[in-house]
């Protein structure tokens, strides 16, 4: 994720004058056309909450229509601090914003408030404090409202509108900026087709009308007020953003001026990018375009004025941006200079002809002509806008294989060869990346010599390895895969192998569900077909053992009923696999059918998005209800009486903590503080749940483990971090796990491992997720907390957005747990889950970086590797909890 390159010059009107002048003798210097100008930001404010016939802003739709408005199209990512940057400067982007939009510094770059304050003009802000964090030394007066703190969506708009009384009195500024947050909040809290949308969307539009009154009565005799209404990013269907569907990138642009158009108004029909508000603002405000602007002027809004300063207005712009490519990429402007030279000259014969003489057609010919210029200089700029230090991403890329190969080495030898090897590739990747990164050119000796010599060091150890990679790797599969569940176990390697190869292809990365849901449901069928082909050949699944060198399997210590059981009817343990399968499968199609997800089918209807709906209430209620009560049903077989009473208490609080919000009916139950009281009653209950195993006279029933008990607390927790409609989820995958610990699986331990790895990518996208950025529930980072604190913010929001992988892997740890598996079985496991991790890792990072340039890489491609980044992280914690649980506690 490379930051964009920025030209560091300053436009100043003087260089403006003297390189248009020097151009065109007697262009039209700069001039001021609008006195005040107040700036009404709305985040998340998406083209149809205005436009759509039936929009609650009936007055401001009103005031579009005598004056003039544009669906303005936001780049990618969609997320406010990119946004705000691309507003004020006119700059696209970079991905890295993203990151960087939860510690954003002053930024330092030309923009359209440093020049308001050269100029002298006042500026006075209020709303969202990533503008002070920005620009705070350009503000006469501000007041900022944290931006992450989601659950406010009341408050943090009327620290915004509370000032306007004094500051529309007064009059003393010279542009106003309002940030209002609250539509934002409400789209991470229940999405846009919530009922607290259209009250929100009316208390803007009274806003937005008390700015323009004011500004009309301020207007006195000279020169008109405007007032400017825009969104920095829509919202998308499930009520977030960053992605780049229609919904998040489609905002509004409109120009309500105190001086009514004298011209048509309304609508106009065709898109504009977001920064072209940049060249048209410094133009209506008298001020130079700033440096590092790619927008182009909207001739809309300065048809008013003669063809004359039209003219001028544009070639400012042309001068701006041609300035820009040649400070980007010297002699790339040599192209269009020749073109730009022609259409000056053109220019200026039609100054020197008299106003008479003039015509319109020759100066719609300049204007045509000017926006070629700019079109070709845009293009250029845009296609080498991103730069990448290339031996930094080999060097990484090839530190990832490195690591891949250890890893398989470290079957043979886990420990004499392995540290050596990672301390020397690591002090090398170090090196290379702090001190020679923009020395290294790939044909410089230093960067070959050190590949070489990493490559030597593993072919090293290679070579004296007793067995060869290739032995290793079928040894492995032979021992984790395969056995009495053979079926099973080459589906799941053909699986893997099948989703890593998928990744290399942007349709499979939008639509990645498919595949999972595919894999977790097929398997499910494989199993069934290799218990039965195992019952006809008179063998029972509990005596279908591994050869005595592998590990163990789930089967190995079957009850002694099992057994006995096996001289019973087949037909009878035919049937019950098949019902075990039935339920599984039902289970599985609900869930997959509960929240659309992925990019070509989002817009198609769901269960949920009916189920939300104000007239589904009580109905909703019931079906959270009913599944808490599933759930601890399931969970008091494996608990004790004090543990269940707190689950209970749990699950209770969960249900009051959404009935407190009012996404839920519970009589007699006031809506208060954003249910932040019982939330905290419910974690308070999960760590009691946690604690309570270790106290003495609370031990679990002989069959039940540590990580059981874990299982139980970990599902209040989801439920207390889902939306109210993802619970029914909860509840579904409660009943699988159930099922699934009766079900005779014949799987080794490793091969185990997978299959719930695979159950818990499917459920990471059935409850919404997508490899979108857009799709993160942002509003589960703040369940039970009364401000911003990134610390625990980050932290639940990171449970909330993996819980189910989370809880199917605490399923397969519960489940290992009764076979008291030996350390070898163990080493499997944890070799087995981290072979099946990195493999996509390594092999979509040297993809990524082959298509860096790609269409894709920045809507697609980037955040999943952001995501494989962070599945790393997430199973790696869960895998150091089964090696602290069997090699340290049960020693």
């Amino acid at each position: 994720m490379p930051v964009k390159k920025e030209f560091i010059g300053i436009s100043t009107p003087e260089t403006v004058l003297e390189q248009s002048g020097s151009l065109v003798p007697g262009v039209s210097p700069l001039k001021r056309h609008y006195n005040k100008t107040v700036l009404v930001l709305i985040d998340a404010l998406r083209a149809d909450f205005l436009f759509s016939p039936d929009t609650p802003m009936s007055m401001t739709k009103k005031l579009v229509s005598q004056n003039l408005a544009l669906v303005a199209k936001a780049h990618t990512p969609t997320v406010t601090l990119p946004r705000i940057k691309a507003l004020m400067t006119g700059s696209v982007p970079g991905f890295v914003d993203v990151i960087l939009n939860f510690g954003s510094t002053k930024y330092e770059g030309d923009n359209i408030l440093a020049q308001m304050s050269r100029a002298g003009r006042r500026v006075v802000f209020f709303g969202d404090d990533t503008w002070i964090k920005l620009f705070s030394d350009h503000f006469t007066r501000y007041e900022g409202t944290t931006s992450f703190f989601v659950t406010d969506y009341t408050e943090v708009d009327n620290n915004v509108t509370r000032h306007l009384p004094l500051e529309l009195s007064a009059g003393d500024f010279d542009l106003l900026i309002l940030h209002y947050l609250g539509l934002d909040h409400i789209g991470h809290l229940a999405g846009p087709n919530s009922p607290l949308v259209p009250p929100k969307l009316r208390e803007m539009d009274e806003v937005i009308d008390t700015v323009y009154r004011s500004l009309t009565k301020l207007q006195g005799e000279g020169l008109p007020n405007l007032l400017i209404v825009c969104g920095d990013h829509g919202m998308s269907d499930q009520g977030s953003h960053g992605g780049a569907s229609y919904s998040e990138t489609r905002v509004p642009l409109a120009f309500l001026s105190t001086q009514h158009r004298s011209s048509t108004g309304g609508v106009v029909e065709s898109e504009v990018d977001q920064i072209d508000l940049v060249p048209t603002l410094s133009e209506l405000l008298g001020l130079p375009i700033p440096s590092n602007n790619l927008g182009h002027l909207l001739m809309d809004m300065v048809q008013e004025q003669g063809a004359e300063e039209q003219l001028a207005s544009l070639l400012r712009n042309t001068i701006q941006l041609l300035n820009l490519l040649r400070e980007d990429q010297p002699g790339a402007d040599s192209e269009v200079r020749g073109f730009f030279h022609s259409t000056c000259e053109l220019h200026s014969k039609w100054l020197s002809l008299t106003p008479q003489e003039r015509s319109s057609a020759m100066a719609h010919q300049i204007q045509i002509k000017y926006n070629e210029v700019i079109t070709m200089a845009t293009s250029t700029i845009t296609k080498k806008l991103t730069t990448y230090d290339l031996p930094a991403l080999i060097t990484c890329v090839i530190g990832l294989w490195t690591a891949a190969i250890l890893l398989l080495l470290s079957q043979q030898s886990p420990v004499r060869w392995v540290v050596m090897v990672h301390v020397i590739s690591t002090l090398y990747l170090v090196g290379h990346l702090t001190q020679f990164q923009s020395v290294w050119p790939f044909s410089g000796s230093g960067y070959l010599i050190s590949v070489a010599s990493l490559m030597l060091v593993l072919s090293t150890i290679a070579l004296q390895a007793k067995k060869t990679m290739k032995d290793q790797v079928l040894e492995w599969m032979r021992s984790s895969f395969y056995g009495g569940g053979s079926l099973c176990g080459g589906f799941l390697i053909a699986g893997t192998l099948l989703h890593t190869v998928s990744l290399l292809s942007s349709s499979y990365v939008e639509e990645e569900h498919q595949t999972w849901y595919f894999l977790s449901t097929t398997i499910h069928i494989l199993h069934l077909m290799s218990v039965i082909l195992t019952m006809n050949t008179n063998q029972h699944p509990c005596n279908a053992s591994f050869n005595s060198s592998t590990s163990n399997h789930f089967l190995r210590s079957c009850p002694k009923s099992d057994v006995e059981s096996d001289q019973g009817s087949h037909s009878d343990k035919i049937r019950q696999e098949v019902l075990n399968t039935a339920v599984l499968l039902l289970a599985a199609r609900l869930m997959r059918s509960w929240n659309q997800t992925g990019n070509k089918w989002l817009h198609l209807p769901d269960i949920v998005d009916w189920l939300i709906l104000a007239d589904n209430r009580i109905l909703l209620s019931v079906l959270v209800a009913v599944s808490l009560l599933l759930i601890l049903v399931l969970q008091s077989r494996r608990l004790t009486w004090v543990q269940t009473i707190l689950s209970a208490t749990g699950l209770f609080c969960v249900f009051w903590s959404r009935a407190s919000t009012g996404a839920l009916f519970l009589p007699f139950v006031p809506q208060m503080d954003r249910g932040i009281l019982p939330a905290r009653l419910s974690f308070l209950c999960v760590f009691l749940v946690l604690v309570s195993q270790f106290l003495p006279g609370q031990t679990s029933r002989p069959s039940v483990g540590h990580m059981d008990i874990c299982l139980s607390a970990w599902t209040v927790l989801h439920v207390l971090l889902m939306r109210p409609h993802n619970t029914v989820l909860v509840a579904f995958m409660t009943v699988q796990q159930s099922v699934l610990c009766g079900c005779k699986l014949v799987l080794s331990p490793s091969a185990a491992a997978v299959f719930y790895v695979w159950m818990g990518r499917a459920a990471f996208f059935s409850q919404g997720n997508s490899n979108s950025i857009a799709t993160v529930d942002v509003g589960a980072g703040y369940v039970g907390q009364e401000d911003y604190n990134a610390f625990p913010v980050a932290f639940l929001l990171g449970l909330a957005t993996y819980a189910g992988p989370i809880y199917w892997f605490m399923a397969f740890l519960a489940k290992l747990n009764t076979l008291n598996p030996s350390h070898r079985d163990l080493h499997q496991v944890y070799f087995t889950v981290a072979v099946t991790c990195l493999l996509s890792m390594v092999v979509y990072a040297a993809f990524v970086v082959t298509e860096r340039y790609h269409l894709f890489v920045w809507t697609v491609f980037l955040p999943k590797l952001l995501y494989l980044g962070m599945d790393l992280v997430i199973y790696y914690l869960l895998s150091v909890i089964l090696v602290l649980k069997y090699y340290l506690w049960c020693e």
